[in-house]
């Protein structure tokens, strides 16, 4: 049976951006709840955001909080404040400290080389997202790494498969990797916390067209 490939927009931080992506068929949207980034916005916009998407899509849809380092307390704040349906962690949040969270979450692992798989075994049975390594940058970075390094993952663990990804690479990776998902922010943009809808629809739609080829 063919299973379709989740297509997260990440760096959310306007609400037309928000409709373009699901309008394209996007299945989860990213909210960047770091206060560093240029996608960043309070918790009054990003809670607007999100409740004026959900009166108004007439589809299911989760927002993805992602934070780094932040302290459990104003996590647990900004799930009920935003509403979040996942929480995505980008720094050095131990095991416990992700399970203990009250929405399920995902741990980033940075990919450097073949080795930073092993990072993977440090949150067992969690989902995972692979990103680009930056020794300042915790994502975000528009940089890419050789997707062949995830393929024994991605065919034991659930993994989104992020950095450097844009309309032209995503269905090779989909095709080569066959992940549970794929995330986009800045291969999409047409400046930092802007969105290109042309780009989200053909980024979209070149999922579906690798997830249309699997045997």
């Amino acid at each position: 049976m063919k299973r379709s490939t989740l297509i997260k927009i990440c760096g959310i931080a306007r609400l037309e951006d928000g409709r373009a992506a699901l309008r394209a068929g996007a299945d989860w949207l990213g909210f960047i709840r770091w206060p560093a980034s240029p996608r960043y916005r309070s918790v009054e916009e990003h809670a607007a955001i999100a409740a004026a998407l959900r009166a108004e899509a007439g589809r299911a849809f989760q927002v993805v909080g992602v934070y780094v380092d932040a302290p459990p307390e104003s996590i647990e704040s900004e799930i009920a404040a935003i509403g979040l349906d996942r929480v995505q962690l980008h720094g050095e949040e131990t095991l416990e400290a992700a399970r203990g969270l009250s929405r399920p979450a995902i741990k980033v692992i940075k990919i450097r080389d073949a080795e930073s798989i092993a990072r993977a075994d440090d949150y067992p049975e969690m989902d995972l997202l692979a990103d680009t390594a930056d020794p300042i940058l915790p994502g975000g970075t528009g940089r890419a790494y050789d997707p062949r390094f995830l393929i024994e993952l991605t065919r034991r663990r659930r993994v989104f498969v992020a950095g450097g990804l844009n309309p032209e690479n995503v269905g090779r990776v989909v095709a080569l990797l066959r992940p549970w998902g794929v995330d986009v922010s800045s291969g999409v943009e047409s400046s930092p916390g802007v969105k290109d809808a042309a780009k989200v629809e053909a980024f979209v739609a070149a999922v579906r067209e690798a997830d249309a080829s699997a045997h």
